[in-house]
This record gives C-alpha cells, sequence and structure tokens, in this order.
C-alpha cells in the first residue's frame, strides 16, 4: 500500500512524514475538488500557494470549482477566484431561485462567464506559457450519453467552453454544454476527486484538495428516498446521475486513504464543515472559508512543501493581479506599475 498524509491545521501527521526518495523522479499531480461556492476555501489554499511561489506540478486535474480555480492558479492570478467566488456568484444574475421557479436557470452559467471573461479575464497567454514549459492541464466533464468522465485540455479558443461544461450542474443549468457534438454535464457526476485519472496519468505524488472533511463517503437517508421517488417518476436519468456520482465519489475516497503501492497521497481538507454552502452562501461566510483555506495552504507549506522545492526550478510563477477588484481584494504591491513577480519560491508580496 502507499502512503496517505492528511494535512489540516493542528494535525500532526504531516510532521512525522519521511519522504520515499524512490518518487522523486515521478510525476507531481495537484487535483481540486468541486463543490460550488465551497471552492472558496481551494481558493484560498491556491492564493496562499502562489503568494510563496509554490507551483512545482507536472500535472493538474480539476472538477467544476476544482477547474474553475486551477485555471486561475495556473493563469498565475492570485486573488481571481476569491474575486469571482465572492463578487460574482453571489450575484442575483447568476444564483436566482426565482427564476428557477419560472423555468430558468438556477445559475446561469452564461452570465457568469461572459461577464468575468470581459470584466476580469483569465490570464491565458500565461497559461499557455505554462503549457510549453511541460505542465499539463485537465478539466472534468461528465457526458450526457452515458456519464462517462471525459478529461479536456483547454486552449484559448474553448477554455470558458469546458469550464462551462465542467460545472453544468444538471437541472440547475438546464441545458448541457455542447463540445465537439457531445452534451456534457458537472464533471462531478462521474468523477468528482479526479486522483484516480491523475495516477492513471503518471503520477505518484499527488496533493489533493477537498472541500468537505476527509471520511469515507456514505449515502444519506433523504438521497435514497429521493432515489426511490425518482424511479417511479419521469426523472431516472437523475437517479442514474446520483448512482453514478455515489458509486464514483465512494471508489475515490477509498483510493485516497488506500493508495497503491508507490503512491503518496497528500489531502487537504477542512476539519469540519465549511460555513459556505454550494449555492447561496454570504459573503462573510466565504470569506471566513477563504482566510481557512490560507491558512491550510501555509500549514501545508511548512510542513511538507518546502520538501519539494527541488522540483520547482522547471515552472516559474508569474503573478498578476485581477483586472476588476472589489472591497475584499487586496492588491499585490507594484514598484514600477508591472505585474509583481516571484524571485524565489519563498519570497512573500504582502
Amino acid at each position: 500500500m502507499g502512503t496517505y498524509i492528511p494535512v489540516t491545521p493542528g494535525k500532526i501527521a504531516p510532521l512525522a512524514w519521511l519522504p520515499d526518495p524512490l518518487l522523486a523522479t515521478g510525476k507531481l499531480a495537484l487535483v481540486c475538488e468541486g463543490g460550488g461556492q465551497r471552492g472558496i476555501f481551494t481558493a484560498g489554499v491556491l492564493d496562499e500557494f502562489l503568494k510563496n511561489g509554490f507551483n512545482p506540478f507536472d500535472l493538474l486535474l480539476g472538477t467544476s470549482a476544482g477547474a474553475q480555480n486551477l485555471s486561475a492558479y495556473i493563469c498565475g492570478q492570485r486573488g481571481y477566484a476569491r474575486h469571482v467566488i465572492t463578487r460574482y456568484t453571489t450575484d442575483k444574475q447568476f444564483f436566482n431561485p426565482l427564476r428557477f421557479i419560472r423555468g430558468g436557470h438556477l445559475i446561469d452559467l452564461d452570465w457568469l462567464i461572459s461577464a468575468t471573461s470581459v470584466e476580469c479575464p483569465l490570464d491565458i497567454t500565461h497559461a499557455l506559457q505554462r503549457f510549453e514549459q511541460g505542465q499539463a492541464f485537465y478539466m472534468c466533464a461528465s457526458r450526457a450519453d452515458n456519464l462517462h468522465a471525459d478529461y479536456f485540455s483547454p486552449h484559448a479558443e474553448n477554455w470558458l467552453d469546458i469550464i462551462k461544461a465542467s460545472s453544468a450542474i444538471p437541472g440547475f443549468y438546464r441545458e448541457g454544454v455542447e463540445i465537439n457534438g457531445v452534451t456534457y454535464h458537472d464533471g462531478g457526476i462521474s468523477d468528482a476527486v479526479p486522483v484516480i485519472e491523475a495516477w492513471r496519468r503518471g503520477a505518484t505524488r499527488i496533493v489533493v484538495i477537498r472541500t468537505v472533511p476527509s471520511q469515507l463517503y456514505y449515502t444519506p437517508e433523504w438521497v435514497k428516498r429521493m432515489e426511490r421517488w425518482l424511479e417511479k417518476s419521469n426523472l431516472k436519468h437523475m437517479v442514474a446521475m446520483m448512482k453514478q456520482h455515489a458509486v464514483s465519489y465512494y471508489r475515490t475516497q477509498k483510493f485516497i486513504e488506500s493508495p497503491p503501492d508507490g503512491v503518496e497521497i497528500v489531502e487537504i481538507y477542512p476539519r469540519s464543515p465549511l460555513a459556505s454552502n454550494a449555492l447561496g452562501s454570504r459573503v462573510n461566510t466565504l470569506m471566513q472559508d477563504y482566510r481557512l483555506g490560507r491558512r491550510s495552504g501555509r500549514y501545508f507549506l511548512a510542513t511538507l512543501g518546502e520538501r519539494w522545492a527541488s522540483h520547482q526550478p522547471m515552472h516559474t510563477s508569474v503573478l498578476r493581479v485581477p483586472v476588476a477588484s472589489n472591497d475584499n481584494d487586496v492588491l499585490l504591491p507594484e514598484t514600477d506599475g508591472s505585474a509583481a513577480i516571484l524571485h524565489s519560491p519563498n519570497e512573500l508580496l504582502d
């Protein structure tokens, strides 16, 4: 069996970990779970990584909110994901229960993608430079026809479409998203935490950022009751999606806690359920979980991050201030009007 290292503030397991030198030449992967607005925790962890110039990863994989967070990370935009979550996903143009009751979307991904692409666009040019340096990035979406997971490596022309497909929750965003003639739904249906896919792609050291406490997945009683009700209705396809999610999630959790031989998995997670919900959270609640993510990121870097510093030189990190800002944004100090650049893994900018 491989090695599982749980990382949450106050847990001493990382302090006792001894690296396996035989794994030093394997791929290092970063995997981010979805979770809607609970992705604010992940945003905090990744902002702490960017603040410290920490991006030694060969492979990035994310689903839904995890894909959105990793997009900001590979684009080098510290504070971007936090800004999008606190400013745009709290806007009634994005989340609107009344619109949903009247037959529209509960979440308007079209508005979200359109507004952010104009007001605070991703620095995709920077991400493409990372691809040229050898870093790979995949976003997961679920096929509507068979519920299988597909993993997309984005380029400039389809990046936002893939984010939308990976985040298109069935029922809440009423249509799926078509890519290459295939309709897709939220990647969380088939692979909410694509850690097994990272292993299949050659990763032997995997950092996983979760948005829920680390525990074996179980099916709540209300889900079982809903499945029985839906099976008698014309929404049997929703039952299939729920069952697929449950099977995939359980398999993933078992893999994380008992990785195969020659694999190290580090799991960064909140010790207790986050204050934020998947949807409908208040900004002050989101910021509470964002700060928890920052603390968790610092704890990881202080206990384990430096041991992977030798993997760092392959990828330099250029940090860029988001185009738009709000009261919660903390801008990076600039001395000459240009984007701030980290010159070493430990350099702090604020």
